[in-house]
């Protein structure tokens, strides 16, 4: 597909708007230099005439210092432009960097769940680097370059149209085979950059999987799939990189064309008197920099190859929209939240129902304990509520609306969701237990650590709360980074918490601490408990039993515990751990 020129001056407006004035200066010194460079030759040609005509020392010694001085002006401005246009490209890359990272991460997980993280990271980080010369220099050093071959060209019209008419024949031409390989190439360059996606994808997938692929005897077909990856992207990035020489080649061929022209007519033109010893230099010097315009164009072309590719997928990486819409409402109740939902059915892909028409209310400030076998759709039940997944139909209401006319950001402001797998960051204990809110105090902090029982651990870090912890909680234990988990909740404090087997991996004398913190935790709270064990859900107001997809059991839990037919007390007498592992 090929790109339309407003994506690319779209693109361009975007991220260089807010940088007006630098690239504005940067123009400036382009323009500049292409004066000078212009000028040089002619004070050349002066400096030869002068000589062989015997004008004098004191012209002689102006046009040096002048030669000289343009020179340095040249190499003083050149170092600027270096300098403006690094900058400009940085600015704009890593705003854009950031906006794709933000746009990935409110798109639902639909999204996510088909997308390797390694494949994420090559497009939002790998397709942006590819575009840093584009948003730095391209448009500004294509428009100097075409001005300083138009400029050119317009003088050897000056000293002859005949002149003229041939180097912009060569120049023409010389276009015209750059684009005809450009056309052919840049497809090649989009699928170079779709391999380097799905390469990074198995990267990313197969170092965080390392562990498994050791000790499952895995490691020859990993390193064979990496190989079959690698022999399919090699004749794509040979044709992509040859599209490259293929340009450089036809440079070479047309201005040995141009070369052999000058040569001729400057040979003619100096033979018949027509024109001097300098102005077949000037003729000479303005064909050997025509080259670099041309091979800068070439260049330039090269690098739009490669953006057109990471443009396009830039684009349809933020052409895809999240299929959860949020709405208006705040959802700003004084108390906690009574959950309602009204004939709720979930599938994850065209198939099998995971829900099938659910159909249970949670009074405000009251508990439900949620049980089932792994597969049951206890975990996609919290997935609804929270709104990581849209139900596929019916109503989730919280105080009586619908929970899609809320906004993101209230749900998120008071709905709390703790799962097995805690999320911690390479960053400071504050950092990880705040989410990076300064405004948390640490005397709140140290508080809330002391009731749930982590102050001896906090006691025994090296700097305490400043004490930086590695990503993915390497020198934690499973239990402790959940203890860290259910700080986040006291900080958050909450309407609505949500506990998916949250103290799975507490060993009971680590349960036993959080327990009174537990019992603070959900007062006057809402709560939903998906959990295995008896201890969990004893403090449960009433009981919700899942069996593929379904509801078999909901009540009162004391009830259901003294009805020696219902499915709860079946578990308990068997043994609910074993039962439902």
């Amino acid at each position: 597909m090929k790109l339309p020129i407003k994506d690319y001056f779209g693109l361009l407006y975007k991220y260089l708007k807010k940088q007006k004035n630098m690239v504005i200066l940067l123009f400036f010194i382009l323009v500049t230099n292409l004066v000078i460079q212009l000028a040089n030759p002619q004070i050349l040609r002066y400096y030869i005439d002068a000589v062989t005509e015997n004008l004098g020392s004191e012209n002689l010694v102006i046009a040096a210092l002048l030669f000289i001085a343009f020179g340095i002006i040249r190499q003083v401005f050149k170092i600027i432009s270096t300098y403006i246009s690094e900058k400009v490209g940085w600015r704009a890359t890593n705003a854009l960097r950031g906006d794709l990272i933000e746009h990935c991460i409110n798109l639902d997980m639909d999204f996510h769940k088909t997308h390797q993280s390694g494949e994420m990271l090559e497009r939002v980080d790998g397709d942006v680097n590819a575009l840093f010369s584009f948003f730095s220099t391209f448009v500004l050093q294509f428009i100097s370059n075409l001005g300083l071959l138009i400029g050119i060209i317009l003088l050897l019209y000056k000293e002859d149209w005949r002149i003229g008419l041939t180097l912009t024949m060569i120049a023409i031409l010389d276009m015209v085979v750059m684009k005809y390989i450009e056309k052919h190439s840049s497809k090649h360059w989009e699928k170079s950059r779709e391999y380097s996606a799905q390469l990074y994808g198995f990267l990313g997938e197969q170092i965080t999987s390392v562990e498994d692929i050791n000790t499952c005897g895995s490691k020859n077909y990993t390193m064979n799939s990496l190989y079959k990856l690698f022999r399919k992207m090699l004749p794509v990035e040979i044709k992509a990189s040859l599209g490259h020489y293929y340009m450089w080649i036809a440079n070479i061929i047309v201005f040995a064309l141009g070369n052999a022209a000058a040569l001729i007519l400057s040979a003619y033109f100096y033979g018949n008197s027509l024109i001097s010893f300098g102005t077949v230099y000037l003729i000479f010097h303005y064909v050997e920099l025509m080259a670099n315009p041309l091979e800068e164009i070439r260049s330039q072309m090269q690098k739009l190859q490669r953006a057109e590719a990471s443009i396009k997928r830039v684009k349809e990486l933020l052409q895809i929209k999240s299929t959860i819409k949020y709405g208006d409402n705040g959802l700003n109740s004084k108390d906690s939240i009574d959950v309602a939902i009204d004939g709720v059915s979930f599938s994850y892909e065209d198939g099998e129902a995971v829900l099938k028409d659910i159909n249970i209310n949670i009074e405000k400030n009251a508990i439900l304990g949620v049980l089932g076998h792994t597969g049951s759709g206890k975990t996609t039940l919290a997935r609804l509520i929270v709104r990581i997944y849209d139900v596929c139909s019916g109503t989730i209401r919280f105080n009586g609306e619908d929970l899609k006319s809320f906004t993101k950001e209230s749900l998120m402001e008071n709905i709390s969701y703790v799962t097995q797998e805690v999320q911690i960051f390479h960053a400071t204990v504050r950092e990880n237990l705040t989410l990076f809110n300064p405004s948390i105090k640490d005397e709140t902090i140290l508080n809330i650590i002391e009731d749930i029982g982590l102050l001896p651990w906090l006691n025994n870090l090296p700097q305490g709360l400043n004490t930086i912890l590695d990503n993915g909680g390497s020198g934690l234990s499973s239990g402790e980074a959940q203890l860290l988990a259910f700080v986040r909740v006291f900080l958050k404090n909450p309407k609505l918490v949500i506990l998916d087997e949250a103290t799975s991996k507490l060993d009971p004398i680590t349960e036993g601490l959080i327990d009174n913190a537990l019992n603070k935790l959900l007062k006057n709270r809402t709560c939903i408990i998906i959990a295995h064990r008896l201890g969990t859900v004893g403090r449960a107001d009433s009981i919700l039993i899942l069996e593929e997809g379904t509801i078999v059991e909901f009540g009162n839990r004391k009830k259901l515990y003294n009805d020696n037919n219902s499915k709860f007390y079946n578990l308990l007498q068997k043994g609910m751990e074993e039962v439902l592992a």
